[in-house]
């Protein structure tokens, strides 16, 4: 039996779209994504230890990643949220 996919390419279409700071913005925009049904993919960062000292307090940032096809329309819906920086397209 013939195998369905004939290449081995590998098909890479995520974007890190937007980088979120605090957990409460992080929710909002995690049920926000999920009611128009886009998918993401969400990576941590971990702070400098210098960017710990200078803020005096733990801050949690990630960046969520989702698909180049859904950017247009998260764009539109994540233009007014506090806490999130979308991230600008170098292509």
């Amino acid at each position: 039996m013939a195998s369905i996919i004939s290449t081995d390419s590998m098909y890479d279409n995520e974007v890190s779209f937007c980088r979120v700071y605090g957990t409460e913005n992080k929710k909002n925009l995690e049920k926000l994504f999920l009611k128009e049904r886009i998918s993401y993919y969400i990576v941590w960062q971990n702070e400098h230890w210098w960017q710990k000292f200078l803020s005096g307090q733990k801050r949690e940032i990630c960046t969520f990643k989702i698909n180049k096809a859904d950017v247009p329309r998260a764009r539109d819906l994540v233009a007014e949220m506090q806490g999130v920086r979308i991230r600008n397209d170098r292509r």
